[in-house]
């Protein structure tokens, strides 16, 4: 019971949790890559756009400002990041992004913003959730700020410069936007956070910053194949001043830390296996002295060696099965157990992998997670309370699990059961 138990809940957990990390960030594409200045007196410019485009792989580059700014929700001033970028292409680097509302601004309205989804439904007492053709005013915007605020439930710190990543600035101002879009709930993405941001076009944002220097880049590689290429060209092209993070560089990453952690894992329910085989054996002869005179009796009537045997063994065998099939309904349960353990530790995702794209972003707003004051525990709040991690129950790790079971009774009961194949009928006649 307790090895298929371990078995089936440890590794269901660490899968599940695998399961659900790897597809919180293959809903961002697989085929994107991050791209942002490092250090001062690098930037993005529209040249940079250029040469990444004719870079082998490259399917599309996404230039966007990223700029900081505030927002007054019932009583409360909390940060806020506007985005601008080309948004009818934004779907090819944030493919699960979808409009609940509305529809986006086009490429030449100054005036009009698609908010995320914590904009317009923000979890602050007195606030009012916004709708499609309301105004939104966003004050300080372009300000180096610090602002602390709650979206969505969690704490939301904002540090910024006029556009993260470039040197530019420009004075405060108040902007107001007519929302034209509200976009479904989205969670935690690559640098940019959807759910708590403003969107508007590319031209706006020059407008806001007079500056033509980008917060960053998104770039789509032709395919997941192509991915590394692209990445080993920007780095080669521009060496260590522009950071390059990809996708699929993060899943392969959550997938490695967990793998190991499953091998941990397993082997500890192998030491439980080790456990039961010895348990079984001792208990199988024990079975066979206690019964010496019943198979005394058994091999005077007629009973050959190998019958009993196979009695013996199919005993081990069911011993094991009835303990295989208890254990694995018991692993199940107990999954869902260590899920909720691993959801209150530091191995959720943002704690996990926060400080990775904080270092892409290179200046790009945090989000940062309630109750935490390090920065490691205050990555990425969206994406750690977003995560919904279901263990993996599947046929084969049950079928693995029962399989397991019998067979390491089967083995723990050999030995017994050769020994009670061998015994003289007459000797254990008289012994018992």
């Amino acid at each position: 019971m307790v090895g298929p138990a371990t078995i089936v809940s440890l590794v269901a957990a660490t899968q599940g949790y695998t399961n659900a990390a790897t597809a919180r960030f293959s809903s961002l594409g697989a085929t994107t890559i991050s791209v942002s200045p490092v250090g001062r007196g690098v930037t993005l410019t529209a040249a940079d756009v250029s040469t990444i485009q004719s870079l082998p792989g490259v399917s599309y580059v996404l230039p966007y400002y990223q700029i900081s700014g505030r927002l007054t929700q019932g009583g409360e001033t909390v940060g806020v990041e506007v985005i601008a970028t080309n948004l009818t292409a934004l779907s090819s680097v944030l493919p699960t992004l979808s409009l609940s509302q509305g529809s986006t601004p086009v490429s030449t309205d100054q005036v009009g913003a698609a908010i995320g989804y914590s904009v317009a439904n923000p979890n602050i007492q007195g606030a009012i959730n916004l709708t499609v053709g309301q105004v939104l005013t966003v004050s300080d915007v372009g300000r180096s700020s610090f602002g602390i605020g709650s979206f969505g439930g969690g704490v939301f710190f904002s540090a910024g410069s006029a556009a993260s990543g470039s040197p530019s600035s420009t004075s405060a101002t108040e902007r107001s936007f007519v929302v034209t879009g509200i976009y479904s709930k989205f969670g935690q993405g690559l640098v940019i956070d959807p759910d708590t941001s403003v969107f508007i076009p590319l031209s706006a944002g020059q407008l806001i910053l007079h500056s033509e220097d980008y917060s960053g880049l998104m770039v789509v590689a032709s395919s997941a194949s192509a991915v590394t290429p692209v990445v080993t060209e920007i780095t080669d092209t521009y060496g260590q001043d522009l950071s390059a993070t990809s996708v699929s560089s993060l899943i392969s990453s959550i997938q490695s830390v967990t793998q190991g952690t499953t091998t941990l894992l397993e082997a500890v329910a192998a030491t439980s296996v080790l456990v039961a085989f010895t348990g079984i054996m001792t208990t199988m002869l024990t079975s066979v002295m206690e019964r010496t005179k019943e198979i005394g009796i058994l091999k005077a009537l007629g009973t050959n060696s190998r019958g009993i045997l196979l009695a013996f063994l199919a005993e081990a065998s069911l011993t094991g099965l009835i303990g295989g099939v208890i254990g694995a309904a018991a692993g199940v349960g107990l999954s869902f157990v260590v899920i909720s353990a691993l959801s209150r530790s530091t191995l959720g995702l943002g704690a996990g992998v926060g400080p990775t794209i904080a270092k892409a972003g290179a200046g790009a707003s945090s989000a940062f997670s309630r109750g935490g004051t390090a920065a490691v525990s205050a990555a990425s709040s969206a994406s750690s309370t977003t995560l919904k991690i279901t263990p993996a129950i599947t046929p084969e790790l049950i079928a693995l699990a029962l399989v397991l079971a019998v067979a390491v009774g089967t083995l723990g009961g050999l030995l017994p059961a050769w020994r009670a194949s061998r015994l003289n009928p007459v000797e254990a006649l008289k012994r018992s």
